[in-house]
């Protein structure tokens, strides 16, 4: 990991970095970048141009594969039910040559992604693992089916639970609201810690079972929609944002004429799953 320091410059900052940790970083002593923070305590360095692989026939049509396919079919295993038995063979020629690289965004993940090593360079975020050309050689199992952003929603579950007489003269009207407007719309923000957990507790079926999506965003709001409405619009909000190089909410809501708060949830989402990044305030781009 590269040590950077900050310097001011007049008005401005400056990043700093030593030769040393520059030759090792990998980075272009004529190229421009653009840091864009891509969620607390993690920032990504993105070159402002990554030139296309050039090749053989069979060596564009892998890559523009790659370029065109989200995150959920260039998973190990995935991808390649893609590619005919010729493209294959050349496909795994390619990871052998260190041209594609499977990437994991975290370890978390049991499986790797399939990417360019120009994407490994200028989206790689610090401290949520490396790639690595050895990663396909570890067994593998399948991921749980689990989502992760449960854990936004049942987070306040985990603390004590109030006295049921608390519950019913303190909180019904907390909860109604929310109750109405997730089973009326399919989603809904909140930022009232109690409607939450109130809500947490009565879902807390759906949520187990994977039918809950939710998490909590940088602005302390949480933000929380059906899994069937997410899926729905998912890809057609990532393919917006990449069609246009960089949209806020309202822009592909405009786009899709769907709800903005709706985008904005599944935004959030896609931010955590690694699909897509802010910018900066509500400014989000395909990864």
């Amino acid at each position: 990991m590269g040590k950077v320091s900050v310097s001011t410059k007049g008005a401005d900052f400056a990043l700093l970095v030593g030769q040393d940790e520059f030759n090792k970083l990998g980075l272009d002593p004529n190229g421009k970048y653009e840091l864009v923070r891509a969620k607390e305590g993690v920032w990504v360095l993105l070159a402002e141009e990554v030139p296309e692989k050039a090749g053989n026939p069979l060596d564009k049509k892998i890559f523009a594969l790659l370029k065109k396919k989200g995150l959920k079919d260039r998973v190990e295993d995935k991808f390649e039910e893609f590619l005919n038995k010729e493209e294959l063979k050349r496909f795994k020629e390619l990871i052998r040559e260190g041209n594609i690289v499977p990437f994991k965004l975290s370890p978390k993940y049991k499986k790797a992604v399939y990417k360019t090593v120009e994407e490994v360079e200028t989206n790689v975020k610090m401290g949520e693992g490396k790639a690595s050309k050895t990663d396909t050689a570890k067994p593998v199992q399948k991921e749980a089916a689990k989502p992760e952003q449960k854990e936004a929603v049942q987070k306040e579950t985990a603390k004590p639970e109030p006295k049921p007489e608390q519950k019913d003269t303190q909180k019904p009207k907390a909860a109604s609201p929310s109750n109405t407007s997730l089973k009326k719309d399919g989603f809904l923000v909140c930022k009232n810690v109690n409607e939450v957990k109130a809500l947490s507790e009565s879902l807390k079926k759906d949520i187990e079972d994977g039918k809950i999506k939710g998490i909590k965003g940088f602005d302390g709001m949480y933000h929380i929609v059906k899994t069937d409405l997410y899926e729905k619009h998912r890809a057609k909000i990532i393919s917006t944002i990449k069609d246009e190089k960089g949209l806020s909410s309202a822009g592909v809501a405009e786009k899709m004429e769907i709800d903005k708060t709706l985008v904005k949830i599944i935004c959030e989402l896609l931010k955590d799953e690694g699909e897509i990044i802010e910018k900066r305030k509500d400014q989000f781009q395909a990864i």
